[in-house]
């Protein structure tokens, strides 16, 4: 099936197959909505994963097949990326990082350059009513307060690091927790193909996954705590490890 999807502003074109559908996702979204009707309140869903894993257009892609699927709660889905900090303060804070103090802005996208706190705050606030959610806004390359209000049933959030192993993050609770792996080598062609399409260099590109976006996938793939639903991500697409439904 292919379908258009908006994501940050941004049409993306997603293509899933039948077996994809019928055999992964139906079932996720089912197991969500059996969820949700047992305890009879707003749930939060993780669906965490490292870069390039196509996250993002998966969770579009999940809250519009949800809206075919007979008895299936009302659902939202929003991104962690809005909780980046702003580009001001990347630019003034810098982190140690092989011996080397930097600038958080060198490494943007790694779990110090997000505001956890207020993350947090706002998801233990989502439980008990609606919250205003921002979003990253891939134009301004900043985030932007309160995009939209998040008030379903049903809340997919989608990032990198909302299953890491480290302070602050796992302190982030869930109701239902999913995670998406795949091999490294898979996500580093991903990562470099994507850069070299956005104008670097193949040596550039190559480059930038190591100081950069390398680490977050390994962080990922290493760091993250156990999730109750796990898929694999291959070159023939996405499926269910067993056991996990």
């Amino acid at each position: 099936m292919k379908q258009s999807l908006l994501i940050n502003g941004f049409p993306v074109e997603a293509e899933y197959t039948d077996a994809e559908i019928s055999g992964v996702f139906e079932p996720l979204l089912r197991r969500m909505a059996a969820l949700q009707k047992r305890k009879g309140r707003r749930i939060i869903v993780f669906l965490a994963a490292p870069p390039a894993t196509g996250k993002s257009t998966l969770a579009a892609f999940l809250q519009q097949l949800s809206e075919s699927l007979p008895g299936m709660p009302p659902m939202q889905t929003a991104g962690l990326d809005g909780f980046h900090f702003r580009n001001a303060y990347l630019t003034a804070h810098t982190t140690l990082r092989g011996g080397q103090q930097i600038p958080l802005k060198a490494i943007k996208g790694a779990p110090e350059t997000f505001d956890v706190e207020e993350l947090s705050r706002r998801l233990n606030a989502l439980r008990t009513r609606p919250v205003p959610w921002p979003f990253y806004d891939r134009r301004l390359h900043d985030p932007v307060e309160n995009g939209q209000l998040l008030d379903a049933p049903i809340i997919l959030l989608e990032g990198n690091y909302l299953l890491l192993d480290a302070p602050l993050w796992r302190e982030l609770a869930a109701d239902l927790t999913v995670f998406v792996t795949a091999s490294e080598a898979l996500l580093r062609s991903r990562l470099i193909a994507r850069k070299h399409r956005g104008g670097l260099t193949l040596q550039q590109a190559e480059q930038w996954y190591e100081d950069v976006d390398g680490p977050n996938v390994r962080l990922c793939l290493a760091h993250s705590r156990p999730a109750d639903i796990t898929l694999s991500l291959g070159t023939d697409g996405f499926s269910l490890k067993e056991g996990s439904l």
